[in-house]
């Protein structure tokens, strides 16, 4: 009997115990900070809507356990989003590729946080590269050898900095103040990945199958392509470089607003970078076609707002 009732009584202990541990961990994960991420698209649509819940339950989940603070995903078009930030509803931003990223760096007080990096050297800065085939014979010295070719970009021609790059080249070497003139621009619609959108055919790939003569491109899907078709970059393309900043352009940031606190965005910034060496975290990696970030700040945007104030500068339409 006596043991009978030691034994009820340990056990009555060990399940006020867990259940006091329940109710506490309850109570801590309702006092953890919320936050929410506002992600850029081009246009919302169900397909997208569900991709982008299923990833917020994925990453919202890895940083919630390691950083103790709650994120959740929200997307916007580029109006929206501008409204958002105006309203300080979101507290973190993650724009549509650089054009779109700076300008809004422009109009509110967000910071660049961190910067994502790409392939296998988990690199951050890539130059930007104008390609074209063998064939073609085509000078970059020359502006006359391209007028009625086809110039082929990813993303819309307002958004796209490759594009941009292009334009700013073409205006401070010929005067070409507007390329639609002299060429034919052949956009490739991007399939939008959670961070870095990318066209799934690339714009390079254009040239091999003649839908254009001259592609513009991010120095990282050069290196895709080679991979994927080496005897045809070998063979067969001719590459120039468009701007030669030393280590090339850093990648467009995740933004948090200045007024946010400091602790917290410490925290998500330590998990986000450490994220490659964690299995877990290099897994959720792999389905944003990223390799890891890196930690980052204004300084490290100086060439792209350089280019942009060129734009402006030159008239550049």
């Amino acid at each position: 009997m006596k043991n009978s009732s030691g034994l009820s009584y340990a056990f009555v202990l060990s399940v006020f115990f867990f259940v006091w541990m329940g109710m506490n961990s309850l109570s801590l994960a309702q006092t953890l900070p919320v936050y929410t991420a506002g992600v850029m698209t081009k246009s919302y649509d169900e397909r997208r809507a569900k991709a982008l819940e299923k990833f917020e339950e994925i990453i919202g989940k890895y940083i919630e356990d390691r950083a103790g603070i709650k994120i959740r995903l929200k997307s916007f078009t580029y109006p929206d989003l501008a409204k958002a930030l105006e309203r300080e509803s979101i507290d973190f931003m993650w724009g549509y590729g650089l054009v779109v990223s700076m300008d809004l760096h422009r109009r509110f007080p967000i910071l660049p946080i961190l910067a994502p990096t790409l392939g296998e050297g988990k690199r951050s800065l890539f130059k930007r590269l104008a390609v074209s085939t063998k064939d073609l014979g085509l000078s970059l010295n020359d502006f006359d050898s391209l007028k009625g070719k086809r110039l082929t970009f990813v993303g819309d021609e307002q958004w796209s900095f490759e594009l941009l790059v292009f334009k700013v080249w073409a205006a401070e070497k010929f005067g070409v103040r507007d390329v639609t003139q002299v060429l034919s621009l052949k956009g490739r619609d991007p399939d939008e990945g959670f961070f870095i959108p990318a066209s799934k055919r690339g714009a390079i790939y254009s040239l091999f199958v003649k839908e254009a003569d001259l592609a513009v491109a991010h120095e990282f899907e050069y290196m895709t392509q080679e991979k994927l078709t080496p005897n045809a970059i070998r063979d067969r393309a001719e590459v120039f470089t468009l701007a030669n900043p030393a280590e090339g352009f850093m990648e467009s940031p995740l933004f948090a607003r200045r007024s946010l606190r400091r602790n917290d965005v410490d925290k998500l910034v330590k998990v986000m970078v450490e994220m490659p060496n964690d299995p877990e975290g290099k897994q959720i990696l792999l389905s944003s076609k990223i390799s890891g970030f890196v930690r980052t700040a204004d300084p490290d945007y100086q060439s792209v707002k350089t280019l942009l104030a060129k734009k402006e500068s030159l008239g550049i339409r």
